[in-house]
Order: C-alpha cells, then sequence, then structure tokens
C-alpha cells in the first residue's frame, strides 16, 4: 500500500505520490519530448513563415463564407482528390484516419502517465473504440493502395517527384498504426477486457490472442515499448514533417482556405503608374523570389508532388518541357534555399547579404526561359490540383517581369505586342476595317459615340478581333448575328470603337499594354451606359467579365452559346431545319474550365434535330486545349508535338464528321490541326450550327444562310 502523504505536503505532491515513481518518469519523459518537438518545429515554423513574408502583398481576405466553404468541401470532403477515384480514396483513408486518431494520440500521451487513462466524458464510451479501430485499418489500406500505385502501377504523373522519401513517410505511417494496434491489443490482453468492451475493438479484440501466453510483466514490457514509440514515431512525424515534401499536410489547410474564390480566369492586377515606375517603386512581375506574392510562395509549400497538374497539362503531354510540378517543386527548393540564406543576412543586418541573395533570379537560374513560354493558361494544373495551388498566376508573373522588365520573349510574340500598341488589335489590321465583316447585313448597327442610353440596344454585341479580322472567325459573327437578328434581339456593335480586351497582352505579361486598352474600353463603355454584353469569344467573355471590374467596368456579361441556350428555352428562337451531322464537342479552356461554362454549348446542340453528339475522353473539366492560349497563338511550337494536332487527333478518334466549337481562336486552331493531318472533318462553332438549323423569316429570306457545308475544312 503506498504510503500516507506527509501531514504538511502540498496538493501537487499528493498527486504526484497517488501517480508513483511509473507516473512521474512518464510525466518527466514525455515533457522532455513535447518540449524538445515542439522546439523544433517552432523553429521551422518561424522560418516557413519568414520565407511567405518575403512575398509581395496579395488580398486574400474577401468572402469568407466561400472560404471555409472551401476548407470543408476541398480539405475535409476531399472532393479535389477524388476527381482520381483511387488515389482518392487513398489519401482520404489516410486523411480522415488520422483525424480520428487524434484522440488515440491524446489517449497514448495520457496513459504514458498513468495505465488506464481515458479522455473525459468520451474515452469510455464504445463507439469511439469502434471509430478509432476501423479508422486505423482504414489509414492501413491507404498505405497499402499508395504503394500499390506507386509500385506496381507507376503512373507516369511521378516522374520528378521524391518517391522514396514518400515510402519513407509511407512506413513511418505504418508504424504509427501497428504501434497503435500493439498499444490496444495489449491492454485487452492485460486487463482480460468484458467482451462488451472489447467486441467495440474487433480488430485489437482479434490482434490479443497474439499475446494471450505472455506473462504480465512481458505483456506489460511490450504494451510500454509500443506505447513510448508510437508517442515517439508521432512527436519525429511532427518535427519532420515541416523539414519534408509532406509540409503539405500543414500548408494545404492555410493555402485552400486563401487561394483564389473569384472566377479562374481572372488575373491579379498589377497596376503600373509611370511615375512610381521612374522612382522605381514598382514591381514589373516576378524576377527574383522576393517579386512572388506572398500567396505564391505558400502555393510552394502545399504541393504534394501528386502529379496530377503535370498529368492534365498539355504542354507536357506534347513533349513541352513544363512540368507545373516541376515548376513548383523549383520554386519551393529555391525558397527554402536562397530564402533561408536571405533571412539570415536581413536578421544578422548584412545589407550586402542580403541583395547579393536577391539577386539570383527566378528566369533562367530556376526556371528556364522554355517552361515559362511553353504554358498555354488553360487552367487544367489548377483544375487538377488538390490544394489549390495557382500554377498560371506565377507563370504569368515572370512573363510580366521577362516582358516588361528585360523585354525578353520568344522573337514572333514581338509582332502581337507591336500590332496591338499601333493597330489595337492582334492582326495589325486597321480600326476602320472592325465592322466590314457585317457588308451587306442590313441589321447590324454601329452604336456611335455620344449615343443616348435611352438609344441604346439591349445587347453590345462585342465581336473581338478574332471575329472582326480573321476570314474564318467572321462566319461565326455573321452567324450569331443573323441569329440574333431572327430571334428579335436587338444588339450592336462598336465598330472602330472596339479596341482589343488585352488578353494577349496581359496572358504574354505585358502588363502595362493591357491596363492601357482595358482603361479605353472601359471608358467607352461607361461613356456609353452599356451594361448588357454578349461576346462569342471566351477571352474576351472572360477579360470583360472577371477583369474589367478592376478598372471600373462592370457589366453583365454573357457569352454567345449562354444567350442562344436562353433564347431557345424561351422559344425565341427554334432549330427546327435538320442537321444530319455527328458532331463532337470541345470545349474552349476560356469558357470551360475558367468560367464553368459546360452545359450552354451541349445545350444548344441538343436542341438541334438530326444532330448526333459524341463526347471526346478529355471534355468538360478535363477537356484537352486548343493550343492557342496564354498567347500560344502567336507563338510557333518548335518543340514536341503541336497541341492543336493533338486535340485534332482525339476528334477524329470519335469518328464525328464535325467539330463544334464555341470559340474563334479553337476554331483557327482546330481547322489548322485538321489540314495539317489531311482529313474530312468541319469545324463549326455551334452558332453556325444554330443558323443552318432557324428557318430565317420573309424578310430575310434572300439573305443566304449559313450552311454546314460551307465551314471551313
Amino acid at each position: 500500500m503506498p504510503s500516507a502523504p506527509p501531514e504538511h505536503s502540498t496538493p501537487a505532491a499528493t498527486a504526484l505520490l497517488a501517480l508513483g515513481a511509473r507516473g512521474v518518469t512518464g510525466i518527466v519523459v514525455l515533457a522532455l519530448l513535447l518540449a524538445a518537438a515542439v522546439y523544433l518545429f517552432a523553429t521551422r515554423a518561424r522560418t516557413l513563415v519568414g520565407l511567405v513574408r518575403l512575398g509581395q502583398p496579395a488580398d486574400r481576405t474577401d468572402t469568407v463564407g466561400r472560404r471555409v466553404e472551401l476548407e470543408a468541401t476541398v480539405v475535409l470532403g476531399q472532393r479535389k482528390l477524388f476527381q482520381r477515384f483511387l488515389p482518392g480514396l487513398m489519401h482520404a483513408f489516410i486523411f480522415w484516419g488520422f483525424l480520428v486518431l487524434l484522440t488515440t494520440i491524446l489517449e497514448a500521451m495520457g496513459e504514458s502517465i498513468s495505465r488506464g487513462f481515458a479522455i473525459p466524458w468520451v474515452g469510455r464510451m464504445g463507439w469511439l473504440g469502434l471509430i478509432q479501430d476501423v479508422f486505423a485499418a482504414l489509414v492501413l489500406v491507404g498505405v497499402a493502395i499508395a504503394f500499390f500505385i506507386r509500385k506496381v502501377m507507376r503512373p507516369d504523373r511521378f516522374k520528378g517527384s521524391h518517391l522514396r522519401e514518400a515510402d519513407y513517410i509511407l512506413l513511418w505511417i505504418a508504424a504509427i498504426i501497428v504501434t497503435l494496434y500493439v498499444i490496444k491489443a495489449t491492454s485487452i490482453a492485460a486487463t482480460g477486457a468484458a467482451p462488451e468492451t472489447a467486441t467495440w475493438m474487433p480488430i485489437s479484440n482479434a490482434l490479443s490472442n497474439l499475446f494471450t501466453g505472455l506473462s504480465s510483466g512481458a505483456l506489460d514490457a511490450v504494451h510500454d515499448a509500443a506505447l513510448w514509440a508510437h508517442i515517439v514515431l508521432i512527436l519525429g512525424f511532427l518535427v519532420y514533417i515541416p523539414r519534408s515534401k509532406h509540409l503539405h499536410i500543414f500548408a494545404s489547410e492555410p493555402n485552400v482556405y486563401f487561394s483564389n474564390t473569384r472566377a479562374r480566369g481572372r488575373l491579379r492586377p498589377q497596376r503600373i503608374d509611370l511615375e512610381k515606375l521612374e522612382e522605381g517603386d514598382v514591381v514589373l512581375g516576378a524576377g527574383t523570389l522576393e517579386d512572388l506574392t506572398w500567396k505564391e510562395i505558400l502555393d510552394t509549400y502545399a504541393c504534394t508532388e501528386c502529379g496530377r497538374c503535370q498529368n492534365a497539362c498539355p504542354a507536357w503531354n506534347t513533349g513541352k518541357p513544363l512540368s507545373p510540378k516541376l515548376l513548383v517543386m523549383n520554386l519551393r527548393d529555391h525558397a527554402f534555399d536562397q530564402g533561408e540564406k536571405l533571412l539570415a543576412a536581413k536578421r544578422a543586418g548584412s545589407a550586402d547579404g542580403a541583395e547579393q541573395v536577391a539577386k539570383v533570379s527566378l528566369n533562367p537560374d530556376i526556371v528556364d526561359d522554355e517552361v515559362i513560354w511553353s504554358c498555354v493558361t488553360c487552367g487544367a494544373c489548377m483544375q487538377e490540383c488538390p490544394v489549390n495551388i495557382e500554377h498560371v498566376d506565377h507563370i504569368v508573373d515572370m512573363r510580366r517581369y521577362l516582358v516588361q522588365a528585360e523585354s525578353r520573349f520568344p522573337q514572333e510574340a514581338g509582332a502581337l505586342l507591336r500590332n496591338l500598341e499601333s493597330s489595337n488589335n492582334p492582326w495589325g489590321q486597321p480600326q476602320s476595317q472592325r465592322a466590314a465583316w457585317a457588308k451587306g447585313m442590313d441589321g447590324v448597327r454601329i452604336i456611335e459615340p455620344g449615343t443616348s442610353a435611352a438609344d441604346l440596344p439591349e445587347y453590345l454585341y462585342w465581336v473581338g478581333c478574332a471575329g472582326s479580322f480573321d476570314e474564318r472567325a467572321k462566319k461565326i459573327t455573321q452567324a450569331l448575328a443573323q441569329v440574333l437578328e431572327q430571334a428579335g434581339v436587338s444588339f450592336g456593335i462598336l465598330g472602330p470603337a472596339e479596341l482589343c480586351t488585352g488578353d494577349p497582352a496581359r496572358r504574354i505579361g505585358n502588363e502595362y499594354l493591357f491596363q492601357m486598352l482595358a482603361e479605353q474600353n472601359v471608358e467607352t463603355l461607361n461613356d456609353l451606359g452599356v451594361t448588357k454584353i454578349v461576346a462569342n469569344c471566351p477571352h474576351c467573355f472572360n477579360t470583360l467579365r472577371n477583369e474589367y471590374p478592376d478598372y471600373g467596368g462592370t457589366y453583365e456579361v454573357i457569352h454567345h452559346t449562354q444567350l442562344l441556350a436562353r433564347l431557345i428555352a424561351d422559344g425565341r428562337l427554334r432549330p427546327t431545319n435538320p442537321v444530319a451531322d455527328s458532331l463532337t464537342y470541345h470545349d474552349p479552356c476560356y469558357l470551360g474550365r475558367h468560367n464553368e461554362v459546360y452545359d450552354a454549348p451541349r445545350d444548344v446542340l441538343g436542341k438541334v434535330p438530326g444532330l448526333r453528339t459524341v463526347e471526346m475522353e478529355r471534355h468538360k473539366q478535363r477537356g484537352f486545349c486548343c493550343g492557342a492560349g496564354g498567347a500560344r497563338m502567336w507563338m510557333e511550337e518548335r518543340l514536341g508535338k503541336r497541341i492543336n494536332v493533338e486535340r485534332t487527333d482525339e476528334a477524329l478518334s470519335t469518328g464525328a464528321s464535325s467539330l463544334g466549337v464555341a470559340c474563334p481562336y479553337c476554331m483557327i486552331m482546330l481547322d489548322d490541326g485538321v489540314k495539317s493531318r489531311g482529313k474530312e472533318l468541319r469545324v463549326l462553332d455551334v452558332a453556325q450550327v444554330v443558323a443552318a438549323s432557324v428557318a430565317p423569316p420573309a424578310s430575310t429570306a434572300s439573305r443566304p444562310t449559313p450552311q454546314v457545308d460551307d465551314a471551313p475544312t
């Protein structure tokens, strides 16, 4: 029996005596282990936070409700991981398992001090034991699936990832679960738990049979060895994770919370003031680590190296050097290497040392120029990323620096920029020819400057540069104008007053040129009092809808397929002429992934009698780019297979006789792809298909209706 406490003992001393030697030893050892682990974790966390704070400002404090929703669905619900079922199931088992097993960690630490410790109120309840038992097993299943994927399936998306380190981490996780089962099994064997208690933990109960032949002392020894091994493994994990590729375990939650909650197609504005530029107070894109935003640095921490972005990237899939995964990994390595040196120099007050470290350029020292220029900004990487890394933002910011600070870009892109600067359109055509496509179309009205708001039509039809100057794209413009007229929609165009929206300038990295074009267009639209805009170009649609509000232009912007779907649903447009054809529809990136418009084009095509549609393997969220985005339309593809040819081959494999598009860029690129293959495949915009199916009224019967056979081949 324990001796009676001294007459004048304190409550603390009494508690220690009650615990006994084992409890006191447990407290001391656990306290030392916890102190060491917390100190090492906090030291690394301080460095990681310091690196993030090196970045430029980025406002991510809006839409709190949406951010909480992202945490619930993307982090807790693992929504984006389940885009791929088996890997998603694997990760969910491990992630959800560890959330539940936080309770077992608390129990283990309590038991190191007092045998039989239980969490207050819930620790003795059978349902908790059952949940712990089952989810521990699911973690092991997840580990097994992970090894199966890595060692048996061996997908290409892991190329370049730290696979050996991942193997160590998986074995570490398995060891944590195994020691947990040993703790529970030996407890059951030692205490002879009542059947009603043991049956709540079926796996631990079954494993307890392995220890029934051991003596009481041996059981205690095995139990204590497993207990302390479990604690050491857990605390070691806490220390190691911030120093490993599995940093995403801690970084993914804040990264998802601070991810972009607006349309994916909107780029962060970089307002350039010439006076401040001359004073050197303007950051012209990302030339060094400190030029990246804090969110872009945080992105690098969150990367899981899963390779989903790489697997979806059109550039990587066609032999280009761009891997979104490797780009982020390289930036992370640079942040850890040079960033820590920079922090050390700043803490030491060494201006020269800090300046020397800061001189390391991102391009080409860390990321090759060819990597940056291979991107089509399609957003496939961001769609696939399970932790909401924003790869396109990194790339565009680096382009901004190369173009604006160093005038370094592909040679052929120079013609694009010169044309935009001198002619306000990429084609370099006179603005006076903007409305030449409408010659002979009496129903097309040009809105003149000074027109009062009362005299404005319902919609401003934003034609765009391709629809104004490219011969193939003009057919889309003419078809849509005719269909709108037949539906009785009041619309007008700006004609020569319409300038390029600036999308190609912004995507290539010339932010200042984009800013000039945007401000001029916003001034024109606001002076007229325009409120509703329809656009057939997804790039114009995205810029007007998502990016012009940053420059004072807020309008109701609708894509032409959305308007056509609405007109058909309202009965104002009736496709009645059969179009005996089979068609496969291509999702434009800036309409689909960047603005989530997938159903409207399909709804319209579904209302055309006689038309049979078939989907390509990669469609909707996983649609494959035509190769024109990111200003790539004006740059040569000298490496690998042409992206437009890759997409054309996929369309040809469906056996369809027509390829449907909803974007003039896509029409141009895919038509070129068809020609390069020498195949018979008509490339048609949704508006052309509708125009062929809608019978013209008597007043326009003499006007030729665009036919399917008239489309470019």
